[in-house]
């Protein structure tokens, strides 16, 4: 027998020795690659492994996931964003720093990894970048500071790749982005000569991404700049590109756009048709629908079918947040057909079934408000003008002209309104009681009817729900649950189906005994039960006869401010001519509208007599008439004003129309002079400043710095002369100017040289005894009216006091304080200028006002305190003081009435 044994052994050995072998070479093979790849990651020399690994590593791995989280960040983007089809459209929208904020850690993740890509995998050897990677590694760096809106950083980004990659195609990129970041920043120049240098280079020098975005990115930045006739040719050019179906849409709506501002709908409506055909945003179909009617004119045989679609689209459940747009749509064709009162009817539904879009919102209620202004219903469109105010955003085109026109035309649209109710009340307050009882009872008609049409809605609504809820317990098995045993109180389901029938039939009732009985005490004093109907009936009767004036089912409610007493009528005049006057220098004033300013004042001068306002608007329609085409109606206000007022400052002004020049001339010469004097005064030239000061002290005018020339006169008397002429000046400053600052330090002097003003005080006892006589003589002629209407009156004197810089301070003072109130100036006499303010409907919100105004320093300083006076006075004290003109006279009065 053959002995295997040793064979067999010597084969197992052989085996293991291959085994070994094998295992030993896969552990080398494993080892030498490791060695390869180890030696491949460093960048410190060009060759062909490493250039592999790296353009390998930094494309799959650092710029492929930093690319990935830019895409997820631009989707994020695209979905907060949302366009304002009311403005013009861009081509490029970013969105604004809040939209933004969603995608700023997808950013932060593509800007790291960019780094990290550039910072491991960069070889820069020979000026040459060897990882193809890398300078698409710092574009992505810039695109997402771009997206961020960190335009700094972008810029740094792009402009590093334009300078150290300028020998690849990455160069061009980057000045696209350079220039899209330029456009965002508002660097409109420098966009322009990057966009200039990109469009010389030739097709093949040029990257996928520039030839499609070029013509897109000089339209946006001619859009931007608002240059739109520019873009026209790139958007129309960029419509023959590769571009996307959403692109084409947005250029096509873009240039849609800019032909209907041009007027051109041939070709808008083409470009909108595309929009509507692409459908590749509904809100953007939607308003390329929209606009389409926009683009309808008068007479055209279109115009009922574009309707009917519109009317058609209000009922789309997919429209329901864009109701406004579709009524403000077909409001547009009516005011295009001259339809204003249906124009009106659909731009209040565009008003009231606006929800989201603010700016619709606001442009359908200037519309409506200038609508319902022209056709005289002046309380209704001051209400829209209010809404346009509230709801215009401030970054809206022209949002400080359109604000500043509608708070004009809210002014007037109020003030008018005032007119047109009292001229109402008045023509009623003529009828009869019964006519006005009738009239009366007819409304509370109208308001019982739509109180019983509601609730018989209620009722039917309600019914409905029972209904329901029975059917519901029905098929859901509540009458195998009452058949089981169970009380039906202790069953949910039953008990709200019987409270659902209750209140149905009957409403809340309070549960208390006869809870049938809607009058209790009908019941209990006839002892019979009274049925609802009969005690609605007595309610009828109550509310007819007597009634709260708060309650619409009462006769009072409507009749309570129809002026029928003398002080009433009296009081709905003094409204109406308040309001004619303030209405016609709104008229004068701010819309330079004198025509119409004219004929208010005409209306105010034919309306109203011995009113306190009456000269001021004589002296308006005298300047406002022409003097050659209206020379009669001119001179008759003219002589108006010199016979019933012929000691005023306009009665002087309109028989002399140098008046005021002379005025300005005299107010120069003091301050001219006194500047002389001061100076001749300071050089220790006494002589010369006491020429000049007695050559002012001479002139007669009242001037408020005679009394600085008479206290430089005494000093430089002291100078010349003797010591009794300086004290004899300044005792005549102290007796003549006992208000001016200077008298203070003149009684100081005085005091200290022993020359106290002892003997000045018997004058003092005397003029006490002449003030007391004139506050007698106040008190007789001026009544106390708390509860009358008042103003608030500033006398300056024009002469040495800028009266526009007050008006000025006044006017910024009431814009914190009291924004609605009104400021008038007219001259006085002895060259005073007075500022009314007004009107308060009471002495208690004057003297509120009074004492804010008197103690702000900036409104009132030092030099208006001891140069003006300031008081409160009542609509009616207000005519008698123009009468009487005595200021000193009045203030008495004010102090005693007012003050204490």
């Amino acid at each position: 027998m053959q002995d295997y044994s040793l064979e067999i052994v010597t084969l197992k050995h052989s085996q293991l020795i291959s085994k070994i072998i094998s295992i030993s070479f896969r552990n080398w093979t494993l080892l030498v690659f490791a060695l390869l790849v180890l030696s491949s990651c460093s960048t410190k020399k060009n060759t062909f492994t490493r250039r592999a690994y790296h353009n390998l590593t930094a494309h799959y791995n650092g710029w492929w996931n930093g690319n990935e989280s830019l895409k997820d960040g631009f989707i994020k983007l695209e979905k907060s964003l949302s366009d304002d089809y009311t403005k013009n459209l861009y081509v490029f929208n970013y969105g604004n720093k809040t939209q933004v904020a969603p995608l700023l850690s997808d950013m932060d993740r593509a800007i790291e990894k960019g780094s990290l890509t550039a910072l491991r995998h960069s070889m820069w050897f020979k000026n040459r970048e060897h990882c193809n990677w890398i300078d698409d590694s710092y574009l992505l760096i810039g695109k997402a500071n771009f997206l961020k809106q960190e335009y700094t950083s972008a810029r740094q980004s792009f402009n590093f790749v334009i300078s150290r990659y300028y020998y690849n195609k990455t160069k061009a990129d980057a000045q696209l982005w350079l220039a899209k970041t330029f456009i965002e920043s508002g660097n409109f120049q420098k966009a322009e000569t990057l966009l200039d240098e990109l469009s010389l280079l030739l097709v093949e020098e040029q990257t996928p991404f520039v030839q499609k975005n070029l013509d897109l990115v000089y339209a946006d930045l001619f859009l931007k700049s608002k240059q739109a006739e520019k873009a026209k040719p790139y958007l129309e050019s960029a419509l023959g590109l590769p571009i996307n179906r959403k692109t084409m849409a947005r250029v096509s709506y873009i240039l849609a756009q800019l032909y209907q501002k041009e007027e051109q709908p041939g070709i808008a409506s083409s470009y909108y048709q595309k929009v509507i055909k692409l459908n590749t945003d509904y809100r953007m179909a939607f308003n390329a629908k929209i606009n389409l009617a926009f683009l309808y004119t008068h007479n055209s045989k279109d115009g009922l079918d574009l309707r009917k679609h519109l009317v058609k689209m209000l009922k789309d459940s997919k429209n329901k947040n864009y109701l406004d747009q579709i009524y403000y749509a077909i409001a547009d064709i009516d005011l295009k057909d001259k339809d204003s009162l249906s124009a009106i009817r659909n731009l209040r539904n565009a008003v009231k079934s606006s929800t989201e879009n603010k700016t619709q919102k606001a442009m359908a209620s200037l519309k409506v408000a200038d609508l319902l202004f022209n056709l005289e219903h002046y309380l209704l469109a001051n209400n829209y003008y209010d809404t346009t105010l509230q709801q215009l955003p401030s970054n809206y085109d022209n949002y400080d002209q359109i604000s500043k026109e509608t708070v004009i035309f809210k002014k007037l649209s109020k003030q008018l309104s005032i007119v047109q109710q009292q001229d109402s009340l008045l023509a009623l307050g003529q009828l009869p009681e019964k006519i006005l009882n009738d009239l009366a009872d007819s409304l509370i008609n109208i308001v019982r009817e739509s109180e019983d049409q509601q609730r018989d809605e209620e009722f039917a609504k309600q019914q409905s729900i029972a209904m329901g809820n029975q059917m519901r317990n029905t098929l859901g098995g509540a009458g195998m649950q009452r058949g089981s045993g169970q009380w039906y109180f202790y069953n949910p389901q039953a008990k709200s189906m019987g409270y659902t029938q209750f209140i149905a039939k009957w409403g809340n009732r309070a549960l208390v005994d006869n809870w049938r009985l809607s009058n209790k005490q009908a019941a209990n004093t006839n002892d019979f039960e009274t049925t609802e109907d009969e005690s609605q009936n007595e309610n009828i009767k109550d509310s007819l006869s007597n009634g709260s004036k708060t309650d619409p089912r009462s006769r009072n409610y409507y009749l309570k401010n129809i002026p029928r007493t003398e002080t009433q009528i009296e009081n709905a005049k003094l409204q109406i001519a308040d309001a004619l006057y303030q209405t016609a220098f709104i008229y004068m004033e701010d819309l330079k509208q004198d025509e119409k300013a004219l004929i208010v004042f005409e209306d105010f001068a034919n309306r109203m007599k011995d009113h306190p306002k009456q000269l001021q608007v004589y002296f308006q329609l005298y300047m406002l008439y022409d003097e050659n085409t209206q020379a009669e109606q001119k001179n008759k206000y003219k002589n108006l004003i010199i016979s019933q007022f012929p000691d005023t400052d306009y009665a002087k002004l309109v028989q002399d129309p140098t008046y005021y020049f002379e005025m300005e001339k005299k107010q120069n010469y003091f301050s001219d002079q006194y500047k002389r004097t001061y100076q001749a005064f300071e050089k220790g030239q006494y002589l010369l400043s006491l020429y000049y000061a007695n050559q002012a002290l001479d002139k007669t005018n009242n001037h408020p710095l005679k009394a600085n020339f008479l206290y430089i006169k005494a000093i430089s008397l002291a100078q010349t002369s003797v010591m009794d002429s300086l004290y004899t000046s300044l005792e005549s400053l102290v007796k003549q100017y006992p208000n001016a600052a200077i008298a203070l330090q003149a009684k100081n002097i005085l005091s200290q040289r022993g020359k106290t003003i002892e003997n000045l005080e018997t004058r003092a006892n005397e003029n006490d005894t002449i003030s007391n006589e004139l506050l007698n003589e106040a008190l007789a002629f001026y009544i106390s009216k708390p509860n009358d209407k008042h103003f608030v009156l500033v006398f300056l004197d024009a002469e040495k006091i800028n009266v526009n810089a007050i008006q000025v301070r006044i006017q910024d003072f009431n814009k914190k304080q009291a924004p609605n109130l009104s400021l008038t100036t007219y001259p006085f006499k002895d060259q005073k200028q007075v500022i009314s303010i007004g009107d308060f409907k009471t002495q208690q919100e004057a003297m509120r006002y009074f004492k804010a105004f008197a103690s702000d320093s900036y409104v009132f300083p030092n030099l208006l305190r001891n140069d003006s006076k300031t008081f409160v006075i009542s609509a009616e004290n207000y005519s008698r003081f123009n009468n009487d003109q005595n200021i000193e006279k009045y203030l008495l009065f004010f102090n005693e009435k007012y003050m204490h």
